[in-house]
């Protein structure tokens, strides 16, 4: 899977969710209208309703649907500052669209800040609709990827327009691999770092510098697991500088803060 460092081709990592039972996913291309809104569908299967998946911070806010037992749930999910484990007490199957970090609050009013570390059902924040109702039928990925891009489209035209600020900045963010400073942010933008606070907060749910960590978190985790898979020969000390963290004592303090452990003891968990 190709991953973008921009935020509108930002591909979050969740490496958890890769293993899940029939798991598929559709990363949003450059030139598609929803492009720079939605990073990926995806879909997965659940065989046990005492299951559960890992899940790791990454900023995203997800729509989710949950089928199973001839019901269907529809949520909002908030991403989460730490590593958590889900259950998936649901026999049946899911799908998901994932949205660019600061984008969903774009299309639905709401206070993303409420929304992390939780979830909340779908029709707190939007009205019943006939695309949506048609989802609950819907069995093939590709058709559901087709009839809820339809109705975001609905939802673009009638939002109020994207907050260009916040867009720049987390575009800033994810070139720099969360290496920016919020006084640059504030330099760059020409408003305070009070307000950019505030709009992150809105938007976001968290603020620049908490969304910068996890970015940092993200890139340089991927990177490890990636050198663990090709067997690569390594140090902490390299992924930590190729992370943009002061050194390694920084990275590991941020992993225990994120995740409970450092990279290798992380990788082994979602691993198994």
């Amino acid at each position: 899977m190709e991953r973008n460092c921009r935020s509108s081709g930002y591909i979050p990592y969740q490496p958890a969710f890769e293993q899940m039972l029939h798991y598929r996913n559709f990363v949003v291309p450059s030139g598609h209208p929803l492009f720079g809104i939605v990073s990926d569908f995806y879909q997965f299967d659940s065989a046990s309703a005492d299951g559960e998946v890992c899940v790791i911070p990454d900023g995203c806010m997800d729509l989710l649907f949950r089928y199973g037992g001839g019901d269907v749930s529809k949520t909002l999910e908030g991403y989460h500052r730490k590593k958590v484990v889900i259950p998936v007490n649901q026999i049946g199957n899911a799908f998901g669209v994932r949205f660019v970090p600061g984008e969903l609050a774009n299309l639905i009013h709401m206070q993303s800040s409420e929304l992390i570390g939780d979830h909340a059902p779908l029709t707190d924040f939007l009205k019943k609709d006939p695309m949506l109702d048609r989802m609950d039928q819907l069995q093939d990925f590709d058709q559901r990827i087709e009839t809820i891009s339809g109705y975001l489209f609905k939802l673009i035209q009638n939002s109020r327009g994207t907050v260009d600020i916040v867009r720049y900045c987390t575009d800033k963010i994810i070139n720099s691999q969360g290496n920016v400073h919020i006084r640059e942010l504030s330099e760059d933008t020409g408003y305070s770092i009070r307000y950019l606070r505030v709009l992150y907060h809105r938007y976001v749910g968290v603020s620049p510098k908490e969304l910068c960590e996890i970015i940092q978190f993200q890139n340089s985790f991927f990177q490890f697991a990636l050198l663990q898979k090709e067997h690569k020969d390594f140090s902490l000390c390299d992924i930590a500088a190729q992370g943009g963290y002061y050194d390694q004592s920084h990275m590991n303090k941020s992993y225990r803060r994120m995740a409970g452990s450092l990279p290798g003891r992380l990788f082994s968990e979602i691993s198994r």
